[in-house]
């Protein structure tokens, strides 16, 4: 272990991985380097080897700067911004990413926007779920999935490919923010850094929160097997034929008739909360809650936005637990569909909620996941498109753009590398392109946020998980090939 007051090393045989976290408390930058989640034994200047954690941490003075940044996640924003080319003038109010952080991102590698190649994922792309994300039964049964299935059969797995939350060992950056359980002289010196608790953050778990559980079984539903990278690190997924094409006129008309409901409701009477909890009539609330919900946010934020019941869309509900290896929805927020008007739009904004709601212990914790479906088509010169600021070309001058495709789903991941507590993930920054004056339909898709523990929903009225089980157990059966 080479230490100096700028980099301690543990040395590694093989080419790593880099992330980067901004640690809010200190003036430090910390970089950690790894390769998976073992460890491995190093010669040690006493009799007996010693066992060290296999990761790299370097160390160097972040900028200063008396300006106020909004920004967060990996790394600092930049305090000095760099004029470039095509930048829309939205994003001034996110300043560039530092060099260092820049560094981090990792392109996909091939061209993710073509949607002739959708195909199965590789086993590295698993590989980064499980140990950056912490998604180890992703997409299970899929080909080259770590996990063939969930419940009943995966308690029985005996091949070895279970990850450290399961046999107790933890994954490395568990080990790494809990300040690990082997390497006591390691553990000492990132412990005094970080100011870190000694016992480990728990991972996101595929075990269902209610006693008696689910009354359905999402191994029934085929594995997807149409997934596009579109960026590596932070990773960005498109998934196609997530949902039929009847499935999405399903959900958008029943949008566009509780609107209208709700506009001829509000004329005779005040709404009746158990009517509306039977028709199981969706509720247009506004706005959703993100990074950057400043006014002059808002007042660029014009879409439409309905909340629905878990039980009105069981659909959505089966699938984006099923993509993500979740035996129940307990952690997902309320479903949502958006609507896009022609000249409508999203101004940049970071899904990650606030470090003070995010860290509340009585909450449901950061949002770890986005899931947008769209449902509808939109072609490229039509505009809509979900545009990530620094995920684009080598010099960030151009955005990476995703056309809506009816049916296709998107995935990211807006906190930091889905570690609880973490910063949010500014490298995720991005926005709903307006529509096209011209275009010839309106954008429209559905949302759903992943929290880190069970969330409790607060709308429509008297919303509940626990409802869905039975719509989502009859769609499931209806799967089942």
């Amino acid at each position: 272990i080479n230490v100096s007051p700028h980099q301690i090393t543990i040395m590694k045989p093989a080419p790593a991985r880099l992330l980067f976290l901004s640690i809010a408390s200190s003036d430090i930058f910390v970089s950690y380097a790894f390769t998976s989640p073992r460890r491995c034994t190093v010669p040690s200047t006493s009799s007996s080897p010693s066992t060290q954690h296999h990761y790299v941490v370097c160390l160097s003075a972040k900028k200063t700067s008396k300006s106020k940044s909004t920004a967060g996640g990996f790394g600092a924003a930049s305090s000095t911004r760099k004029s470039k080319p095509k930048r829309d003038k939205d994003a001034i109010f996110y300043p560039d990413l530092e060099p260092q952080v820049r560094q981090t991102l990792v392109p996909s590698p091939i061209d993710g926007t073509n949607e002739d190649l959708g195909g199965v994922l590789s086993e590295e792309m698993y590989d980064r779920l499980e140990e950056i994300y912490g998604l180890e039964t992703f997409n299970f049964g899929g080909e080259g999935a770590i996990f063939k299935s969930i419940g009943v059969g995966s308690e029985d797995d005996t091949d070895g490919e279970k990850s450290g939350a399961s046999d107790g060992s933890g994954s490395l950056f568990d080990d790494i923010l809990s300040g690990g359980s082997s390497s006591s002289s390691t553990v000492d010196a990132l412990d005094g850094l970080f100011g870190v608790p000694s016992t480990p953050v728990s991972r996101a778990t595929t075990k269902s929160s209610t006693t008696d559980g689910p009354a359905y079984d999402l191994n029934n539903i085929s594995p997807f097997t149409k997934f596009r990278v579109l960026h590596t690190d932070p990773m960005v997924l498109a998934i196609d034929d997530f949902l039929t094409s009847e499935e999405c006129d399903k959900y958008v008309q029943i949008s566009k008739d509780a609107e209208e409901k709700q506009q001829q409701t509000t004329m005779q009477k005040e709404l009746n909360k158990e009517e509306i909890k039977q028709s199981l009539q969706p509720m247009l609330l506004g706005q959703s809650r993100t990074v950057g919900k400043d006014s002059r946010s808002q007042a660029q934020r014009t879409s439409t936005t309905w909340f629905h019941y878990y039980e009105g869309v069981p659909e959505l509900m089966a699938k984006a637990s099923r993509l993500l290896g979740l035996e129940d929805i307990q952690r997902w927020e309320e479903p949502q569909t958006v609507r896009y008007r022609r000249n409508e739009k999203f101004t940049w904004h970071l899904d990650a909620l606030s470090p003070e709601e995010a860290n509340n212990l009585s909450g449901a914790g950061q949002r770890e996941a986005t899931l947008l479906v769209y449902l509808t088509d939109l072609p490229t010169e039509n505009g809509g498109a979900t545009m990530f600021r620094d995920l684009g070309g080598g010099d960030g001058s151009e955005p990476l753009k995703v056309r809506p495709r009816k049916g296709s789903a998107l995935l990211f991941f807006p906190s930091a590398g889905g570690i609880p507590n973490a910063p949010f993930d500014i490298r995720t920054l991005h926005c709903g392109e307006a529509v096209a004056a011209d275009a010839k339909q309106e954008k429209w898709i559905a949302q759903l946020w992943l929290r880190q523990r069970q969330y409790s929903p607060t709308a429509p009225p008297g919303n509940v998980h626990g409802d869905a089980f039975e719509a989502i157990g009859r769609y499931c059966n209806s799967a089942k090939i």
